[in-house]
This record gives structure tokens, sequence and C-alpha cells, in this order.
């Protein structure tokens, strides 16, 4: 298993995406705060968005390992207590 696959970066800030925080717009994926910034240039939040995303990224690769950093889970106990 790759440390991290699936999403790709931001085409214009090359940040790395996560789940809920890019947009798709003509074969292009933007990260949240380059679309509002493409859209609405004077949005105060910006880079405080720019920042939640960053910070996002980071959690999210740490979610991640491999065989090598660690065993991984079995999957889901079954319920049934036969």
């Amino acid at each position: 298993m790759s440390r991290f696959h699936g999403f790709r970066t931001c085409t214009v800030c090359n940040e790395p995406c996560t789940p809920g925080n890019f947009v798709d717009h003509d074969g292009k994926r933007y990260c949240t705060a380059c679309w509002i910034e493409k859209e609405n240039p004077k949005h105060e939040g910006i880079e405080d968005i720019r920042a939640a995303n960053r910070e996002a990224a980071a959690k999210w690769k740490r979610q991640k390992y491999s065989r090598k950093e660690g065993p991984l889970p079995t999957g889901p106990m079954s319920a049934r207590k036969d």
C-alpha cells in the first residue's frame, strides 16, 4: 500500500488534496483555497483556508501506513458470537 494515493495535488499551488478539500473543474484539480482565490480574490480567509488544508493533508498522510511501518488491520470482527 502506498503512503499517499488516490488524491492528486492542486494544479496551482501543488499542495496535496485531501477528501473534501478540492474541486475538479475543466480537467484541473484546485484546492479550496486556490478555487476561492480564483473566484473571489478579495476573500479575507484565504490564508486560513490554505493553512487548514495543509494541516488536513499532514494529518491524513500520518494516518496512512504500510506493512513496513506496522501490521495492517485484519478487518472487522464478526458480530455473531457463535
